[in-house]
């Protein structure tokens, strides 16, 4: 069973619990019990589950491909350092039109409802009325669950995108934008309603073929997995995933981590703020401690207390700025 660095940032670099390698212990039992010997990973980021699959697929003789049509660097980081990685420079859509479809697929893309549907309609034809792949998801929780947000809205057809929130925050139980909120570049501005968001991608596609089960583990902005009943593994899949699927703790927990993860995000905004005004006015103070006009003013506060402190001095303001540098 593949494990999560110890180091968490290696895994999560900025502690919000982005990746779905968080759940990889319980991503890779999954991939075991369907014997999974090729995984198409939709949406490698920075490449921290990849790493994780790739760890897994060694001790397996499985291969692993991920898809990200710009990789950042530490993803070609990663290609140029396990070169048993594919990497492909495609969208989703592309590539799942063009290769044959592998036993598992982790999509964490794009997370909106027409690139989502897409790619569960894509992945529908291909299986030819066949099982499904194991199908697995992240974001099937808040913030994404009844929101779409974008990476590249101009790759989604007008008619098909919601109305954008550009540069926005977003806090659980806020249907709309928040400026305290969790950041994204672009997302919906507003939550719920049809054709929206990742879970909403999902129940819609249920609806419309038959003997699919869905669970959702409720942690780290919620794992999805699905699969067909008539898989070989589904009872195997179904003994995994039912202690964690909709567990009300985890959901509590989860609903926890996430209050304070806004409540830390709008906390560094003002702290933040508070060191920018500071900063201004140090550099105020420095410059007028240092100007003709405030050694004549503090002499003349000298004379008036007859020789004695005068009520401000620049040595005064001088020890002042020294103890802000030191706090």
């Amino acid at each position: 069973m593949a494990r999560v660095p110890n180091d968490p940032q290696k895994v999560d670099p900025n502690q919000v619990g982005y990746s779905l390698a968080n759940v990889a212990e319980l991503l890779t039992a999954c991939l075991d019990a369907a014997a999974a010997r090729s995984v198409l990973e939709i949406g490698a980021f920075r490449g921290e589950l990849t790493e994780v699959l790739l760890d897994w697929a060694g001790a397996k003789g499985a291969k692993v491909a991920a898809v990200d049509p710009v990789p950042p660097p530490s993803l070609l980081e990663l290609e140029r350092d396990r070169s048993e990685l594919e990497l492909l420079r495609e969208t989703s859509h592309e590539v799942l039109r063009r290769r044959p479809l592998p036993d598992a697929i982790v999509i964490d893309g794009d997370h909106n409802y027409y690139t989502l549907s897409g790619e569960l309609g894509l992945i529908a034809e291909r299986s030819g009325g066949a099982p499904l792949p194991l199908l697995l998801f992240h974001d099937v929780a808040w913030p994404h669950a009844r929101r779409d947000s974008y990476y590249a809205p101009d790759r989604i057809p007008e008619d098909q995108r919601q109305p954008l929130a550009h540069e926005t925050g977003l806090a659980p139980g806020k249907p709309g934008t928040v400026p305290d909120g969790l950041p994204f570049e672009w997302a919906a501005a507003r939550e719920g309603g049809p054709r929206t968001g990742v879970l909403t991608a999902l129940d819609d596609f249920i609806a419309a073929h038959e003997g699919l089960r869905l669970a959702k583990v409720p942690l780290f902005f919620g794992f999805g997995v699905l699969w067909s009943d008539a898989s070989p593994y589904a009872a195997e899949l179904d003994g995994i995933l039912a202690p964690y699927d909709e567990n009300p703790v985890l959901a509590r927990a989860e609903a926890n981590r996430v209050a304070h993860l806004v409540t830390g995000r709008g906390r560094a905004r003002e702290l933040h703020e508070l060191r920018a005004r500071v900063a201004r006015q140090e550099e105020l103070l420095r410059s007028m401690s240092h100007s003709r006009a405030f050694a004549l003013a503090e002499r003349l506060s000298k004379l008036r207390r007859r020789g004695g402190d005068p009520a401000f001095s620049r040595r005064r303001v001088d020890e002042v700025l020294e103890d802000g540098d030191r706090g």
